[in-house]
């Protein structure tokens, strides 16, 4: 059994190299590249209600620019794993980059990945990492559904769909 085309669209080299060092499924971190960008690299997207910065004065110093623009690029996601730009400098993105460096396949998988480690080990349930990746917590509905289930449910079909290494899936 052949995975399907949209696993084609990714760099798999770079997708297993950071699934080994993190000690992650390939599978997981294709999935979230895939439902996050549908394999574009150069994918980024504002959200403008998103909260949660890191240092913004810190950062606008170290970029020589404004503490607005900060805020903007904090609150944007970037890449294939569409990285937040205030995650990627709390896991350790030096403050003298541009989140638009995230968009860079080896830089944001690596950094998407570091964000995956993380929840692995608030969370160590797939699902709940998977929800928390996009919703920043696995957060439940009264009837125990996450609040972002389709989400949930959309990278899980898409881990269901593809081969490993070995033939199986």
């Amino acid at each position: 059994m052949k995975s399907p085309f949209w696993w084609s669209v990714l760099p798999m080299y770079i997708i297993h190299a950071q699934a080994e060092h993190h000690k992650l499924d390939p599978k997981l971190i294709a999935a979230i590249c895939y439902k996050e960008s549908s394999g574009k690299q150069f994918a980024c997207r504002y959200e403008p209600n998103f909260k949660w910065l890191y240092k913004v004065e810190d950062v606008a110093k170290a970029l020589h620019t404004s503490v607005s623009s900060v805020e903007g690029l904090q609150k944007t996601s970037w890449g294939l794993m569409q990285v937040m730009g205030a995650n990627a400098y709390e896991l350790g993105f030096s403050f003298d980059r541009f989140p638009s460096e995230l968009c860079m396949a080896q830089v944001g998988i690596e950094y998407g990945c570091r964000y995956l480690a993380r929840l692995w080990k608030k969370y160590g349930v797939l699902e709940e990492v998977i929800s928390a990746y996009n919703a920043g917590s696995a957060r439940r509905d009264d009837e125990g559904k996450f609040l972002n289930q389709k989400y949930v449910d959309d990278v899980l079909n898409l881990m269901s769909t593809l081969v490993d290494s070995k033939g199986g899936k």
